[in-house]
């Protein structure tokens, strides 16, 4: 079944998805520079969030998951991509610093990576008309992106991108505000269809190893996305009787927050009966190096030009790979409940010296020192939430962003009734069930070499709620 030509015909007129995608106008762009790349690097993007409108791209049935399979193949134009993506995983591809590779596996890997430098650098103007078939080429265009980093050999000097991929991901990327680098979106939410044996399982679209570990690591995250909608329907609830405030509305407040701590405790056993389908060495050993970005690794990404040239990505320099802190529901919780992530030092620590800084990359200079192995990478800067949500598909991130305007934080809200009438200082019915919910969400993934696990962390704030110091005295 054609699932792209099924979602168009079943989207209603009005809906954003349906609706023809208006592009960034184009700047006129010095000689030197191509003006694909000059958009890309110089100018901001159109905001087109209010083009999702009152959803934000957010569905009532399926949360940040598309409410209908996403695009599973391009059209006939671009797909030079899709048969080069599709060689790679049919040629099952090793990694290339992997200890028990084979010398012909190496070759095998090395063929291919001359299949993408000898790519044609096809245009892009037309997929502007469809958000969907956008999404699918940075899918594409991101797979096959780490599929040529990660085959590299371990004593290969540089990671050079050629043009007939930087160009056409850059233009990609500029147009959905997303950076050139696989994301979560592009291995989860985007990333599935139905399976056709059993139309109530999920099944993904594109794997780097084809295992089955692979495949329920990824669509674990699909799951959890789809089981968070009663979350985000119980927020709706509670910003609804936010508005009012008296006191019926405030028990209606604390009941969601009830039903919203233990949604989220289902989400956490989700998450933890990940390891019930995904061996920890098979994912750590064999799938987890493919998701590694730049700042992961030693050696810096050198995108080229349709000039040969090295691209300068200034301050926009961001390729951390996928990772569930892109998620926008994780993200959500912490909005709606007021949750601040930003690192504090301790009281008479100061700013780490200039001298502790990483060495810039290559890239944010005109340098003839490319791919040096001496050459750190540059780590970007910034709390790790807040980095992640540029990963987010825009619509998400306007999401969040309407989620901080509210005018009734549900934070303050709460702290305006933080006690009982029961004595001093006695929390309250709505204190006790926010400080239930806001623990429940405080998830940290950990991961270990040895063993794949997902604990819960509540120290930190047990603290804080012990001291009750964010109540106002």
């Amino acid at each position: 079944m054609d699932y792209s030509r099924r979602t168009m015909e079943t989207l209603a007129p009005e809906h954003a998805l349906a609706r023809l995608r208006i592009s960034p106008a184009t700047l006129k762009s010095p000689k030197e520079t191509p003006s694909h790349l000059y958009d890309f690097l110089s100018s901001p993007p159109l905001d087109t969030s209010t083009l999702a409108a009152h959803d934000f791209d957010v569905d009532v049935r399926s949360g940040f998951m598309p409410p209908e399979p996403p695009v599973s193949r391009l059209p006939s134009e671009w797909q030079e991509w899709e048969v080069v993506l599709q060689d790679a995983i049919d040629a099952r591809l090793r990694l290339g610093d992997s200890p028990v590779i084979r010398p012909e596996e190496t070759d095998r890997s090395a063929l291919w990576r001359e299949k993408v430098q000898n790519m044609p650098i096809l245009e892009v103007g037309r997929l502007r008309n469809s958000e969907r078939n956008l999404r699918r080429a940075h899918l594409v265009l991101a797979w096959i992106l780490h599929f040529y980093v990660h085959t590299h050999p371990v004593d290969a000097t540089s990671i050079v991108i050629p043009k007939s991929l930087t160009v056409p991901l850059l233009a990609v990327s500029k147009e959905l505000d997303l950076p050139p680098v696989l994301t979560y979106s592009d291995t989860v939410l985007y990333n599935w269809r139905y399976s056709p044996e059993d139309p109530s399982k999920l099944e993904s679209l594109v794997l780097f190893t084809g295992t089955k570990d692979e495949e329920h690591f990824f669509l674990t995250s699909a799951y959890i996305e789809l089981a968070g909608v009663e979350a985000l329907s119980l927020m709706q609830k509670c910003f609804d009787e936010a508005f009012v405030a008296d006191s019926i509305a405030l028990r209606r407040i604390t009941s969601y927050l009830k039903r919203l701590s233990n949604v989220i405790k289902r989400l956490s056993k989700l998450l933890d009966d990940v390891r019930e389908g995904c061996d920890p060495k098979v994912f750590y050993n064999d799938v987890r190096p493919w998701l590694r970005g730049e700042d992961s690794g030693k050696k810096p990404w050198v995108f080229l030009d349709e000039n040969d040239e090295e691209v300068d990505f200034g301050d926009k320099r961001e390729l951390s790979g996928p990772s569930a802190g892109q998620s926008s529901l994780i993200h959500g919780f912490d909005v709606f409940l007021g949750v601040d992530h930003t690192p504090r030092r301790p009281p008479g620590v100061g700013q780490p010296s200039s001298s502790s800084t990483s060495t810039p990359h290559p890239s944010a200079s005109n340098t003839s020192g490319r791919g040096d192995e001496a050459t750190k990478v540059k780590r970007p800067s910034g709390g790790f939430l807040e980095r992640m949500q540029a990963y987010m598909p825009r619509h998400h991130r306007a999401f969040m962003n309407h989620l901080k305007a509210t005018k009734r934080p549900i934070r303050t809200l709460v702290s305006l009734n933080a006690t009982s009438g029961g004595g001093a200082g006695t929390p309250s019915s709505l204190a006790n069930a926010y400080d239930a919910a806001r623990i429940s969400v405080h998830i940290t993934v950990k991961v270990t070499p040895s063993n794949l696990q997902f604990k819960t962390t509540t120290q930190e704030w047990q603290r804080e709620l012990e001291d009750r110091t964010w109540f106002p005295s």
